[in-house]
């Protein structure tokens, strides 16, 4: 956390933190020159450290922004903006920074009132401030399409994604040791990489029909991916890496549907809310993906609940996810039901993409690509068997490959909260009720944050830090805090595990136009992954 002090007060101030049990880290100049910043390490509430700072507090009215209208807001001058494209909010929000700075403020029809911000303190204090309470931007259209669906099979509870407040709460309690104790994560890792070494004889198989990876090889890491999770969320594999899959399989139909719901939901979400005024043909198909992938996801999970009742009492195998969320107090079979849908829905497009961002880099960058190799020869060695926690536990270059490639291609723009209470950000005063939305895609580019932002350099997250500290806010891939994403482990060792079995056997390459992002509610990869996997060559 950074607090502004007059420069007198410097020797107070460190005194006041002392007896308040805080702990002084670091000082650095403020952009004033009669001020300095304070960092430090506190016990103290953010609601006892915000008045400390209201006597240099500037209005909420001063704060800028394109200019607003009566009813419609600042909908007409944001629609004259060249990159107001729902299928580009990066490059629209970069023009809006740009032209307005680091924090800004507007007011469109349908949507809350909105302040965005771009500095990692202000991420900081809105995290902690809204700990207790994290209320973040509800995907309004997925809730309307679940509060709809057949004989109310969701009981008009819609699931962790979606709720807010007392029902997020009693959900995410119940369920975050199962879904992120990284002990019962990696009970699937030797599944997962039976999943990954299994790709990489399809990778061989494209490689040697046509010399590179196919023009849709995107959807082939859909395959791996929905594989994958489902080891996890349905406790068993699927078959989505049969060859020859036919188009109109369960595997795929699901795969389409989730596409088909992330890209309908960008659509809505990022576009006038007509559709609560009626029933729009948007909405209308929205609940017809959504209506299938649950149709197929149901039948997969009622298999998965019949195969658990068949186990014999005296069975002494580890509980899978599914059976320990069924056995857990609190949790109705609907909630852990909904739960292993999200699981299934959202894991098979993030990791994917993820996993085609970091080939991408990986291929733009062939000595990073040579340090990894190093790194995973010198782990693993003679090792013939399973990926073991150990291993992995002992690659940091590969930790350090993801987070790099998620500091350069988000999946997402930031964090959204609701304050809780008046809030004072960058020096400005945001009334409780406000969303904020933290554009933590533009800090991670910010050279002052990261020296070299433009690089991909993942040696800078390594733990001796070569191009200086980085603020712990500053990249949050996977949120924050206790909203922080639920399947985050298991989407880590996902991709962990298919780059350590890639890295082992191939050299990976990408001879065609620079990649960028396209939003479909998460960032996926602008271009075809016509990736080249050769063999390396062992001495």
């Amino acid at each position: 956390m950074a607090l502004a002090y007059r420069g007198g007060l410097l020797p107070k101030v460190t005194a006041a933190l002392a007896r308040d049990g805080g702990r002084f880290c670091s000082v650095a100049k403020f952009s004033q020159p009669s001020f300095l910043t304070v960092r430090y390490q506190t016990t103290v509430s953010a609601a006892e450290v915000q008045p400390n700072i209201g006597r240099e507090v500037k209005s909420f009215k001063e704060i800028p922004g394109p200019m607003k209208f009566p009813i419609i807001g600042s909908l007409f001058p944001l629609r004259l903006y060249k990159a107001m494209d729902k299928r580009a909010m990066h490059k629209f929000w970069e023009e809006i920074i740009k032209e307005y700075g680091p924090t800004v403020k507007m007011s469109v029809p349908g949507l809350p009132k909105l302040v965005a911000v771009s500095s990692p303190d202000d991420c900081e204090t809105i995290v902690r401030s809204t700990m207790d309470n994290p209320i973040r931007p509800a995907l309004e259209s997925l809730k309307r399409v679940r509060m709809k669906a057949v004989d109310d099979y969701f009981e008009k509870k819609t699931g962790l994604i979606i709720e807010n407040g007392e029902e997020w709460k009693r959900v995410r309690t119940r369920v975050q040791t199962p879904m992120m104790k990284p002990k019962n994560v990696s009970a699937y890792l030797a599944e997962m990489d039976m999943v990954a070494l299994e790709f990489m004889e399809r990778i061989s198989a494209f490689q040697e029909a046509n010399g590179e990876m196919p023009e849709d090889f995107q959807v082939e890491l859909y395959k791996w991916a929905l594989e994958s999770v489902s080891l996890v969320a349905l406790g068993r594999r699927l078959g989505c890496l049969q060859p020859n899959l036919a188009s109109d399989s369960e595997q795929m139909k699901l795969i389409h549907s989730a596409n088909a719901i992330f890209e309908g939901m960008n659509d809505i979400e990022m576009s006038m809310k007509f559709w609560k005024l009626w029933e729009t043909k948007e909405l209308r198909q929205l609940q017809k993906n959504h209506d299938e992938f649950l149709r197929i996801a149901d039948k997969r999970i009622r298999e998965t609940e019949a195969e658990l009742l068949q186990k014999k009492p005296d069975d002494t195998s580890e509980l899978k996810l599914m059976e320990e969320l069924l056995l857990t107090e609190g949790l109705s079979r609907k909630d852990v039901v909904t739960l292993i849908l999200d699981m299934l829905v959202a894991g098979i497009d993030t990791t994917s993409h993820t996993l085609g961002f970091v080939l991408y880099l990986l291929a733009r960058n062939p000595q990073s690509q040579a340090t990894l190799q190093e790194e995973i020869d010198t782990v693993l060695g003679d090792h013939k068997g399973p990926l073991l926690p150990k291993h992995l536990a002992q690659m940091s270059y590969l930790k350090a490959v993801v987070k790099e490639s998620f500091r350069i291609f988000p999946l997402t723009l930031g964090v959204g909260r609701e304050l809780v209470k008046d809030t004072v950000l960058s020096g400005y005063l945001i009334p409780k009720g406000y969303m904020v939305f933290t554009l933590n895609m533009f800090m991670s580019k910010d050279e002052s944050l990261f020296p070299r932002a433009e690089e991909f350099v993942p040696e800078r997250w390594l733990r001796h830090k070569p191009l200086g500290p980085i603020h712990p806010y500053a990249s949050l891939p996977f949120g924050t805090g206790t909203r922080m994403c639920i399947g985050r482990r298991i989407a880590e060792q996902e991709i962990y595990t298919f780059l350590v079995r890639a890295m082992q056997r191939y050299n990976v390459d990408y001879k065609y136009q620079d990649m960028d992002m396209i939003t479909r509610l998460v960032f996926i990869p602008s271009e075809p992954l016509k990736f080249s996997f050769t063999e390396r060559k062992r001495t």
